[in-house]
C-alpha cells in the first residue's frame, strides 16, 4: 500500500447524538461528511456529555468525556496519543466543555501530540478576559481555527489577536435537499393550501419566538390562512433549570393575542429527514434571535439550503448570508417591522420566489459533501505541515515482571483439590478445601496452560474442575467446604461460592483445550445458572464474568447473553439506588473484592454495548480509585472493620484478593475504553504485591513462589495460603498477557519503584 493510500484515522471531539444540541448534530454530520470525502478516512468520535446526561452512544463513539470531570480531558488526549489517530477535529463552544468558560478543553489540547484543528461555533466581539485567553491558547496549540463566516474571522483577529494565517473559513454544512412538491409536504403537516411560516431549533428565551407571535395579528388580518410552526424541543439545559416555563409563556401570549389557532408547537427533536420536510414545506422562515453576537447559525443555513425565504434579525451571520437580496432583515425585537416584512413578501409571490431561489442557489457550495471535502483538504494540509507529529507514541520495552512459577500452588494441591490455608509456606491440611479457592485455581490453571507447555497444567485443570463437579449439588448450587478427609460439610454455599464457580465454569468453556472439560463445564454451568439470578453484588458480578467468557466461546448463546444483560441491569439499578454525589457505590459499605463489580460491568458492556453499564463501571471504579490510591501506592480497604459511608477507611488486614480485583478491573476498563490511564493503575495495583504498598513490604515470596496472606497494621502475615497465592498468580497472568500484547510500556516504571527510585 502506498503511503498516500494508507488509512487516515481522524478523531472528532464534541457533543454527539443522542445528546440534543446543535453542535452534537454538527459533529455527527461533519464526521460523516469527512468520512465520505475519502475512501481511506476512518472517523471516530470522542463525545462530550453534559452533567446528568446518560446517553446510549452509537458504536463510532470510542470515548466519553464527562463535561465536569477535568481528568477526562487529559485521558482523552492520551487515548489519542496511543492510537493511530492522525488528526483531531474539535467542535468548540465555551458552554460544552467543563471549567470556567470551558477551560478544560486546554487540558485536552495540552495532552495531545497529534495535529489538531478546532471549529469555533461562537466568536465574541467583546469576550471576557478568560474567554479571550482560552481562544488565544487554542490558537497556539491548534494548527488551524476554523470559523463559518467572514465576520467570525475578522473578530478572531480584532478581538482575540489571532494570526490570520491560523484562520480558515469553511461554511456551516447543510444536507443536500433537491426540490420537492411543496403542496404535498404541506398536506403532510395538515396545512394543505395554506401559507406556512416556520422557526425551528431548540427552544429557549434567546430564540425570540415571542417577537414572531406578536407580529402575527397584523399578518393574519391580511392573510388569515397563515399558520406558524415552531418546531423543536426545549433546550435540555433550559428544561433542567426552568422546566417548560418559556414554552408555556409563548402559548399564553398566543392566547392573549387571539392567534393560538394559528400557532403550532411541535415539541420534538426532529431527524434530518423530518427537518428537511418542514423546511421545504415552508413559504417563509423566520430567524428572530435576540442577540447580534451569532457568527454561525445552522438553522439559518439549513433554511436557505431548503429554498425557504428567510426573514431574520440582523445578527452577524444573518447579515452576511442574507446580503445582496437573499433575504430580509428586521430590527431585534421589533414585531411591527417583522409584520411589515412578512406582509410584503406574502403579498408579492414574484418577490417571494426570487428570494427563495436566490437563497437556494447561494447555498449550493454549503452541501455536506463539499464541506467534508474542504475539511479533508485542510486536514491533509495540516498533516503535511507537521509530519513528525503523525506517528503514535511507541512504547519502550522495560519489563520487570516475576517469572510465572506455580511451585507453591502445586505444593498446595493434592489429588482432591487445592488446600485452603498454609502455615508459613507449608500446606495446613487440617483446613481442608473450598469451592472458592478451587474455582479461582481453575481459572489460573486454564490461563497458565495457554502460556506453558507443562503437562502438569492439564492435571491441575482436571483436579480443580473435578472438585467443583463433586461439590455441585443436584439443584445446581455448590457445597463450599470439604474437610481434609473428603467429608463435605453441611450448610448452604455462599453467593460468592456460586458466583466464583460460574466464573470458573465459563472460563473453562472458553479456554479449556480438552473437549471433555468444556462439555462438563457447560453442563454444570447450565444447572447452576438459575440459582445465580438472585445473588448479591459480588456473586452477580462473578456470574457476569462467567457468562461473558461463555459468550466469547459461543457468540450465538442467546440465553447466556440475555442472562448477562439482566444481571448487568440489576447491578446498574442497585448503583442508581445507592449512589450519591460523594458515595458512588452499590452498597453503603466498601468490603472485600470491591473492584470485581465494576470489572463485571466493563465486561458486560463489551458484550451488550449498553452504555449504562459502561457509565456505572467507570464511575464506581473512579470512586474506588479515590478511596484506595494515594501517596504513590495502592492502599486497600482493610478487612478489619470495612469502610462505611461517612466513616474512615481501615488499613489493617489488606488482602491480596482486593489487589487482584483492581488489577483485573483496570485491565477490563482499558479493554472496554482504550484509555491507557487504566493501564498505569493496573501496574500500580500489581506493584502492591511486590512491595509498593503502605508498609513497603513485598507480599510475593520469590523463594517459595507463594504470596503472603496480607498486610496487617505493622507487618505482613507470613502465611502463604491458597487465596493469596492464587490471586497473585491471576494478577501476574493478567500482566503477562498485557506484555504479550505489546503494551510493555505500562510495566516500565516497576523496576525503579522496587529499588526505591522515582517512577
Amino acid at each position: 500500500m502506498k503511503p498516500t493510500d494508507s488509512p487516515l484515522p481522524i478523531a472528532f471531539v464534541g457533543s454527539y447524538p443522542p445528546r440534543r444540541c446543535g453542535i452534537a448534530t454538527f459533529t455527527r454530520d461533519l464526521s460523516a461528511a469527512v468520512g465520505a470525502a475519502g475512501d481511506r478516512v476512518l472517523p471516530m468520535t470522542i463525545a462530550v456529555s453534559d452533567p446528568g446526561g446518560q446517553y446510549e452512544y452509537p458504536g463510532e463513539v470510542k470515548y466519553e468525556i464527562r463535561q465536569a470531570v477535568k481528568a477526562d480531558y487529559a485521558r482523552a488526549g492520551e487515548l489519542v496519543n496511543y492510537s493511530d489517530v492522525r488528526l483531531v477535529s474539535i467542535q468548540h463552544e465555551h458552554g460544552i466543555f467543563g471549567g470556567d468558560d470551558g477551560a478544560y478543553i486546554l487540558d485536552l489540547l495540552t495532552a495531545l501530540r497529534t495535529p489538531t484543528i478546532a471549529t469555533l461555533h461562537t466568536v465574541l466581539k467583546r469576550p471576557s478576559d478568560s474567554q479571550r485567553a482560552i481562544i488565544q491558547k487554542m490558537s497556539l496549540q491548534c494548527a488551524r481555527l476554523v470559523v463559518m463566516s467572514k465576520v467570525a474571522a475578522d473578530l478572531l483577529g480584532a478581538s482575540y489577536g489571532v494570526n490570520e494565517q491560523k484562520i480558515q473559513i469553511i461554511p456551516h454544512g447543510i444536507p443536500e435537499m433537491p426540490p420537492r412538491d411543496q403542496q404535498r409536504l404541506k398536506a403532510k403537516f395538515g396545512v394543505s393550501g395554506q401559507r406556512m411560516l416556520l422557526t425551528f431549533g431548540l427552544l429557549g428565551p434567546s430564540k425570540g419566538i415571542e417577537t414572531v407571535i406578536r407580529a402575527l395579528p397584523a399578518v393574519i388580518e391580511t392573510f388569515p390562512d397563515l399558520v406558524y410552526f415552531v418546531v423543536g424541543a426545549t433546550h435540555p439545559m433550559i428544561v433542567r433549570r426552568h422546566g417548560e416555563a418559556y414554552r408555556t409563556s409563548l402559548e399564553r401570549e398566543a392566547e392573549r393575542l387571539g392567534v393560538r389557532e394559528h400557532v403550532v408547537f411541535r415539541d420534538q427533536f426532529v431527524s434530518n429527514e423530518e427537518l428537511c420536510s418542514y423546511l421545504q414545506a415552508a413559504d417563509l422562515y423566520v430567524s428572530p434571535y435576540q442577540n447580534e453576537a451569532q457568527v454561525a447559525s445552522g438553522a439559518l443555513s439549513y433554511a436557505m439550503g431548503a429554498g425557504a425565504a428567510v426573514v431574520s434579525t440582523p445578527y452577524w451571520h444573518a447579515q452576511e448570508l442574507l446580503s445582496d437580496g437573499r433575504g430580509h432583515l428586521f430590527p431585534f425585537g421589533d414585531h411591527g417591522a417583522l409584520s411589515a416584512a412578512l406582509r410584503s413578501l406574502l403579498d408579492s409571490p414574484a418577490e417571494l420566489e426570487r428570494v427563495r431561489r436566490s437563497a437556494f442557489e447561494f447555498t449550493r457550495p454549503m452541501a455536506w459533501p463539499r464541506i467534508g471535502q474542504a475539511y479533508l483538504e485542510l486536514a491533509t494540509k495540516v498533516m503535511a505541515e507537521a509530519p513528525t507529529r503523525l506517528t503514535p507514541i511507541q512504547p519502550t520495552r522495560a519489563s520487570s515482571l516475576p517469572e510465572l512459577r506455580l511451585d507453591h500452588l502445586i505444593r498446595m494441591t493434592d489429588d482432591t483439590g487445592v488446600i485452603q490455608h498454609a502455615t508459613y509456606s507449608v500446606p495446613a491440611r487440617n483446613t481442608g478445601y473450598c469451592v472458592d479457592d478451587n474455582a479461582r485455581a481453575l481459572i489460573v490453571a486454564l490461563r497458565a496452560d495457554r502460556v506453558s507447555s507443562d503437562p502438569q497444567m492439564m492435571r491441575l485443570v482436571t483436579t480443580y474442575l473435578g472438585y467443583l463437579h463433586c461439590a455441585q449439588r443436584e439443584a445446581g448450587d455448590f457445597q463450599n467446604l470439604m474437610s481434609y478427609d473428603r467429608t463435605q460439610e453441611s450448610g448452604p454455599g455462599s453467593d460468592d461460592c456460586l458466583g466464583r464457580a460460574l466464573w470458573a465454569l465459563g472460563t473453562t468453556v472458553e479456554l479449556a483445550t480438552d473437549e471433555g472439560c468444556k462439555l462438563l463445564a457447560r453442563e454444570m454451568l447450565d444447572r447452576a445458572l438459575p440459582r445465580a439470578m438472585v445473588l448479591g453484588p459480588r456473586g452477580t458480578a462473578t456470574t457476569i464474568l462467567g457468562l461473558a467468557s461463555l459468550v466469547a466461546a459461543e457468540p450465538s448463546a442467546a440465553a447466556a447473553r440475555k442472562s448477562l444483560s439482566v444481571l448487568a441491569d440489576k447491578l446498574v439499578q442497585r448503583y442508581q439506588q445507592e449512589a450519591t454525589d460523594d458515595w458512588r457505590w452499590f452498597e453503603p459499605t466498601l468490603t472485600y473484592e470491591n473492584a470485581i463489580i465494576p470489572l463485571a460491568l466493563f465486561r458486560a458492556f463489551s458484550v451488550t454495548g449498553e452504555r449504562a453499564s459502561l457509565r456505572v463501571a467507570r464511575e464506581s471504579l473512579e470512586f474506588l480509585e479515590n478511596v484506595c490510591f494515594g501517596d504513590g501506592h495502592l492502599a486497600l480497604v482493610g478487612n478489619a472493620g470495612w469502610h462505611c459511608r461517612g466513616g474512615k477507611k481501615p488499613h489493617a488486614d489488606e488482602q491480596a484478593i482486593d489487589a487482584a480485583a483492581f488489577v483485573l478491573a483496570f485491565r477490563g476498563a482499558y479493554l472496554a475504553t482504550g484509555d491507557h490511564r487504566y493501564l498505569r493503575r493496573m501496574r500500580e495495583s500489581f506493584a502492591w504485591f511486590l512491595g509498593v504498598n503502605r508498609l513497603g513490604t513485598p507480599l510475593y515470596d520469590s523463594v517459595t513462589a507463594g504470596c503472603r496472606d496480607g498486610l496487617g497494621a505493622t507487618q505482613a502475615n507470613q502465611n502463604q495460603g491458597a487465596e493469596s497465592t492464587i490471586c497473585f498468580l491471576l494478577s501476574l497472568l493478567e500482566m503477562l498477557e498485557l506484555a504479550g500484547e505489546g503494551l510493555e510500556h505500562t510495566l516500565a516504571p516497576l523496576a525503579g519503584r522496587f529499588e526505591g527510585a522515582e517512577a
